[in-house]
């Protein structure tokens, strides 16, 4: 297939722009699942399987779309409504949108396994690109006694000096978990973390209807109930929402520049302006103001380390 003339992809631009301006957003479907190959639209209180135009480039869950249905009762997204608070990561050689209109990023580690603070650093990052609260979640704590909290709990004072929420929760005795439900309330929410971390549980104890809906996106694929699922958006209280995302080792966030990532770090940069160097890369610089702040304990190594990793990926 021969590619799209810049002409040709003026107009099919254009083309989009009209529809948008000619659609009404009250009516908008809403990406409640994407497969990778496949999305799920909710549209006028049903579940429809959709395919979309690769012109309109990534689809992402919890997007407001206009949909064009075929004969067969299945649709193609011809459009996709203006996005703000967009959580994007690097995937494959491309950034990918993985869910829109965001408030809020739910970070989830637990007691086990052992959870790396590398992890949370790109989260952060990432919310912070976006534009959006983040939280950090602790689950499992029944697995803990109060020395094995303690310590946990010191590995979290950098994040507590950045202000970022912490909940300590346990899914089996309910220990925490009004407090989250108040902090989550009227958000659009979205849950990451690595596998084993409780997410499914978590969303089982808040959610008591999910096994349902699950089942409900599953028969809209066609493709029976053991369809993977990249992404899921689940209806939550009023106007509020929670969206899962698959267990993962790692969250990479290439696409975004060297000052996007230090942003994220504040804690650190608040010292680069008395480095010896304008261009000090906070190594082994004579005169590094950081390096003299990590020395005294003023930054925390783990959150240096992370910096240093982030910023040596992009090179």
């Amino acid at each position: 297939m021969s590619r799209l003339s810049q002409q040709q992809r003026s107009r099919i631009a254009a083309q989009r722009r009209q529809k948008l301006a000619d659609g009404d957003i009250a009516d908008a479907a809403l990406i409640v699942a994407h497969m990778g190959y496949q999305i799920i639209a909710q549209h006028q209180g049903k579940l429809i399987s959709c395919d979309w135009r690769k012109q309109l480039g990534d689809i992402a869950v919890n997007d407001r779309v206009l949909l064009q249905y075929n004969a067969d009762g299945s649709a193609v997204v011809e459009a996709v409504f203006p996005r703000k608070h967009t959580l994007y990561k690097w995937q494959g050689r491309q950034s990918r949108a993985l869910a829109s209109h965001l408030d809020q990023l739910l970070i989830a580690i637990a007691v086990a396994p052992d959870w790396q603070a590398a992890l949370i650093d790109r989260y952060l990052v990432a919310a912070r690109e976006a534009g959006i609260a983040a939280a950090i979640i602790c689950n499992k704590t029944d697995l803990a006694d109060n020395q094995a909290l303690a310590r946990i709990e010191q590995r979290f004072a950098p994040y507590r000096l950045l202000n970022i929420p912490i909940f300590f929760i346990s899914t089996k005795s309910g220990v925490g978990i009004e407090a989250l439900c108040e902090h989550m309330a009227g958000k659009q929410n979205i849950l990451c973390g690595q596998s084993g971390v409780g997410k499914s549980s978590l969303i089982r104890h808040l959610i008591p209807e999910a096994d349902i809906w699950v089942q409900s996106i599953s028969a809209a694929t066609g493709l029976g109930r053991h369809t993977t699922t990249n992404l899921r958006r689940y209806p939550w209280q009023e106007q509020a929402c929670l969206i899962d995302t698959p267990g993962v080792r790692g969250f990479a966030v290439k696409h975004l520049t060297v000052e996007q990532i230090l942003a994220g770090f504040p804690d650190i940069t608040q010292y680069a302006g008395d480095c010896k160097f304008n261009d000090c890369r906070h190594e082994n610089e004579p005169g590094c103001a950081v390096q003299a702040a990590l020395a005294r304990g003023d930054i925390h190594a783990e959150r240096y380390e992370s910096s240093q990793q982030l910023l040596t990926e992009l090179s």
